[in-house]
């Protein structure tokens, strides 16, 4: 399929205004523009069309919004305190000479995650005949993928003897910085040698990530629905504006098939595309699979999207499976059909995990008018690291006619359940925190953490849900998972 131009007709763009995004205009624009928010500095849209369910759409895009804002206000302290914190952490100490800092791109600098979660040896115990082998190498390449270039060729080279092809770091042309990372491996087998590429997450001392997971802009695009608009910029939508087209409004996004490349301004998906391309050509028979953790895993299931769009029938017919760990919503539901359609037709097996409580997959939020939603069947591993297959929970259309006291109360029950499930994770956040100081013990040594891990489950009794979304526990469920699970279930086969 030649794209030349993506059909976003219709549109949702929350703060679009950067420079008046405070709590006080928030404030004000929401009491003054009551009836039309789309006149608000903080949100752009050209929906006239779909205005039932006022209240509740404005009350999420409030609390996106709030949340953007905070983010916002907290971003330099925060990038600040996540710089001391690593270099604390990769501090070496030289007998007689004090401490020396090591050089945050050299093979030796170990991220914030890298030190949650220090294993970076895949399991002995797992072999390729395991149905575990896959899963739990995928979900070791997406914990390595927030490590630099260096640790991440040296871990592959040395440690998982395996081939390294390259790392991406990708630029954003509506952030106008390179936010996007990912990097690509070769595993040499006797049949089909495959290729794994695996998207960067959610850093967690990087709020303009956290921001992108808990915005509610979106796009639509025609052939395949409405997607989340941060995460089609992070793997690479062109930006094009059209401020004399009312139709349009005054955003415009671009997928062109084919783009004039600039190496200093990289945009993920098509270098990767095009790197994807000449190792296929150059191996016959190789495999791809496709993983992420947390944003990285939107990022996975994106990618395919578009490859879809664009018409690579190559790439997809080889593409063996996607895995995602802790993924957000990517699209509505008319994207989730698109993507079953699309799995299928290619015989691409697709798994969506998730732990425990973890906040992220819940975002952004479901809602008639929001409209993202996950796809297909989810495998939920509880704090003993059980599995069970999970079906997506549909939420249910409100009456256009329905009362604002009825969805006011609607509203509060809501709030109160999710009080009522917070209370629970933190219980359960306590069991963690024990567990923790016993794993190494019961289940052996290579699952023993470390203190930080443990003062983050400390943490985490008060805010469970995102110590939920942790690396570890993710790389736990794989490893402990029985080894018929993954070849028994896939979302989507």
């Amino acid at each position: 399929m030649e794209t030349t131009k993506l059909n976003s007709r219709k549109h949702i763009s929350l703060l679009p205004n950067e420079q008046k995004a405070t709590l006080r205009n928030l404030v004000r624009d929401f009491l003054h523009y009551r009836d039309d928010i789309g006149k608000s500095d903080f949100v752009s849209h050209n929906i006239s069309e779909e205005q039932e369910n006022k209240y509740i759409h404005r009350g999420l895009i409030f609390v996106s919004l709030l949340i953007q804002i905070f983010l916002k206000y907290i971003e330099e302290y925060l990038k600040k305190l996540g710089c001391k914190i690593e270099r604390f952490l990769n501090r070496k100490i030289i007998p007689r000479n004090g401490e020396m800092m090591i050089d945050e791109n050299s093979d030796g600098y170990i991220s914030f995650l890298g030190h949650l979660d220090s294993r970076i040896e895949l399991d002995e115990e797992i072999s390729k005949e395991d149905g575990r082998y896959y899963p739990a190498l995928s979900m070791m390449a997406a914990k390595l993928a927030y490590e630099n270039a260096s640790f991440i060729k040296n871990t592959v080279t040395h440690h998982w003897n395996m081939e390294y092809v390259d790392f991406y770091d990708c630029y954003n042309e509506f952030q106008q910085e390179k936010t996007t990372q990912a990097f690509m491996m070769l595993e040499r087998n006797e049949e089909n040698d495959i290729i794994v590429l695996a998207f960067r997450g959610t850093s967690p001392f990087d709020c303009n990530d956290w921001s992108t997971d808990f915005d509610f802009s979106w796009l639509k695009i025609d052939e395949i629905g409405k997607i989340h608009k941060g995460f089609m910029m992070a793997l690479g939508l062109k930006k094009c504006y059209h401020e004399d087209n009312d139709e349009l409004g005054d955003f415009y996004g671009d997928w062109p098939n084919q783009i004039k490349h600039d190496n200093n301004y990289p945009l993920a998906y098509y270098s990767i595309r095009e790197k994807l391309k000449i190792l296929m050509s150059q191996n016959k028979t190789a495999k791809l699979i496709i993983t992420g953790h947390s944003l990285g895993g939107a990022l996975a299931i994106l990618f395919p999207a578009i490859l879809a769009l664009h018409g690579e029938v190559e790439i997809l017919d080889r593409l063996e499976a996607i895995y995602t760990y802790g993924q957000p919503r990517v699209g509505n539901e008319k994207f989730g059909e698109f993507m079953k359609n699309k799995i299928k037709e290619h015989n691409i097996k697709y798994y969506r995990i998730v732990y425990g409580y973890d906040i992220v997959p819940k975002v952004p939020l479901d809602n008639t008018l929001m409209t993202f939603k996950h796809f297909g069947t989810c495998i939920h591993f509880n704090s003993l690291y059980h599995a069970k297959i999970v079906e997506e929970e549909q939420i249910k259309k409100h009456d256009a006619k329905e009362g604002e006291i009825k969805k006011c109360l609607k509203m509060v029950k809501a709030i109160i359940m999710g009080l009522m499930r917070w209370g629970l994770a933190s219980l359960i956040a306590i069991w963690q925190l024990i567990r923790g100081l016993i794993i190494g013990l019961t289940a052996g040594p290579q699952f023993k953490e470390g203190w930080l891990l443990i003062c983050g489950r400390i943490f985490g009794i008060l805010i469970p849900c995102f110590m939920d979304h942790n690396p570890q526990d993710y790389v736990n469920a794989t490893r402990l998972a029985s080894e018929d699970l993954f070849t028994k279930y896939a979302s989507l086969h």
